[in-house]
């Protein structure tokens, strides 16, 4: 199965996808996942026909569609 994180930034969206089966895509998406909580980024779970998810606090590879947010700043 193939999992898609959308990383939503200034610079335009980033997609990284992977397939569940290849270690080295999920370790990768794993470790992009984990680098952008920790700038804190929130992660939310999406369905593929759009359906509405939940929110991520871990990486999860069986997950089809992540979103993912920067913080809100306030101004």
């Amino acid at each position: 199965m193939n999992g898609e994180m959308s990383v939503l930034g200034m610079e335009g969206d980033t997609k990284v996808i992977w397939d569940s089966e290849s270690e080295d895509e999920v370790e990768n998406a794993r470790k992009t996942f984990n680098d952008l909580k920790k700038k804190g980024y929130s992660a939310f779970s999406v369905k593929k026909n759009g359906e509405k998810g939940s929110r991520l606090d871990t990486f999860d590879s069986e997950e089809e569609k992540m979103i993912l947010t920067p913080a809100l700043q306030g101004g």
